[in-house]
């Protein structure tokens, strides 16, 4: 575990209150509320210690630059597959095609055995939705895209 400093919990605290994942340029932004003078190289650093520490996960979708979110503590959160085996807890998303945003989604379809072929084996799932958020579809999907960062 990495000493804490000025600039690991300004980074770490972008993620308060966020409701969403973030890019490295996005937690800049919000870091800076609390160091202002924290540079893009400290934040990607620090994510990168906040990353081998556990505390923060890599979020990847295809084409988009890596997106990060507060990483669940082993045990603390599992989700109840139909069988009333317990399965690790994993996240789904909503990737705005307005804005750019990716949003973490409130629940998790469950088990999809039921969707592959006789025989088949589902040992894990990946789900994105793609739409607009509610803000863009209120601006008909006009709202400005964030910046990719690479």
């Amino acid at each position: 575990m990495q000493r804490l400093t000025r600039q690991r919990n300004a980074v770490f605290s972008a993620f308060s209150d966020a409701g969403r994942v973030l890019t490295a340029p996005q937690i800049l932004e919000r870091a800076r509320e609390i160091v202002p003078e924290i540079s893009l190289s400290t934040v990607y650093r620090q994510v990168s210690l906040l990353l081998a520490d556990g505390e923060i996960a890599k979020v990847e979708l295809p084409g988009e630059p890596a997106r990060y979110e507060v990483a669940c503590k082993p045990d603390a959160h599992r989700h109840s597959q139909h069988d009333g085996k317990e399965a690790d807890h994993h996240h789904h998303y909503f990737h705005c095609a307005g804005c750019g945003q990716v949003f973490l989604l409130h629940a998790c379809p469950g088990p999809m055995d039921d969707l592959v072929p006789k025989g088949f084996q589902v040992q894990s799932h990946e789900v994105t939705l793609h739409g607009l958020c509610a803000s863009c579809a209120d601006t008909g999907g006009k709202k400005a895209r964030t910046p990719k960062a690479h």
